[in-house]
């Protein structure tokens, strides 16, 4: 049997981790997920089979559940080791996440340890001592989002939380202030760092460039804007838009259908 201790929870999201104590059985096991769940392996390693999948999970990788997802964790030798820090998603349904199933057609069930998953780590562990539930969702979101697979060297731990606390501070300042105009100089200065070393650590670190990342913010305000009932005009322009049209078909292809569609059927 494992070992599991609650770390952190809030109405979105709870972290606990587990191991396996001395008197453990250790037997192969066969689960089936009941949450979007992000285990990362802190220590050891173990199998994983998933129906004709088969992966070697190691330390810092993570193995990604999904509801209803029915695997099979074992070992080679010396029974099972491994230490992971679990990220449960408790409001994936209400926050509408994966509403087409589209990641349970996914094959990716297991991340390599990468800058990116280091990342998204740091801002767990932040999350946790800070207190900030935002922060902890945006993580475990984007833990199940597609993963650059190319491999690249990692960054020592000091070199990481440097390049880490200054992207944190210009996604935050992107979030904020995503209604305003922003430029990858101002971003970079703000942080101090070159333009173009920061616009390269940004996107490896988020999974998208600066200004894709203001695009994805500003379309997810509009969309709960036009949700609340403001009309199509007014949130173009107070979500930072400066073109109508460009607006309207930017939100049809983020979200499948036109902003006055999506007004209509509110």
């Amino acid at each position: 049997m494992s070992r599991t201790i609650s770390l952190w929870r809030s109405r979105e999201i709870s972290v606990h981790r587990f191991d396996h104590p001395a008197e453990h059985e250790d037997r192969p096991y066969e689960e089936v997920a009941g949450a979007f769940m992000a285990s990362f392996v802190e220590a050891g390693a173990f199998n994983l089979d998933i129906g004709e999948g088969r992966w070697r999970v190691k330390t810092g990788d993570v193995m990604l559940h999904h509801p209803g997802m029915r695997f099979r964790a074992g070992f080679d030798e010396g029974g099972f080791n491994d230490t992971c820090l679990s990220v449960v998603y408790l409001s994936a349904e209400d926050d509408g996440f994966d509403t087409r199933k589209s990641w349970r057609s996914d094959q990716r069930r297991v991340l390599n340890d990468s800058n990116r998953v280091r990342f998204l780590r740091w801002g767990i562990d932040r999350a946790m001592r800070t207190n900030e539930p935002m922060l902890a969702e945006y993580c475990a979101a984007e833990l199940f989002r597609p993963h650059d697979d190319e491999n690249r060297s990692l960054y020592r731990e000091r070199k990481l939380d440097w390049y880490a606390e200054r992207v944190h501070a210009a996604r935050a300042r992107l979030d904020a202030r995503f209604d305003e105009a922003h430029t990858i100089s101002d971003l970079a200065r703000d942080v101090g760092m070159s333009a173009f070393h920061f616009a390269r650590i940004f996107s490896e670190l988020v999974g998208a460039p600066p200004h894709r990342y203001l695009a994805e913010r500003r379309l997810a305000a509009a969309r709960a804007m036009i949700e609340e009932g403001a009309g199509v005009t007014e949130t173009c322009y107070a979500c930072g838009f400066n073109n109508l049209s460009h607006f309207t078909r930017s939100f049809a292809r983020r979200f499948g259908a036109p902003p006055s569609r999506i007004a209509a059927a509110g």
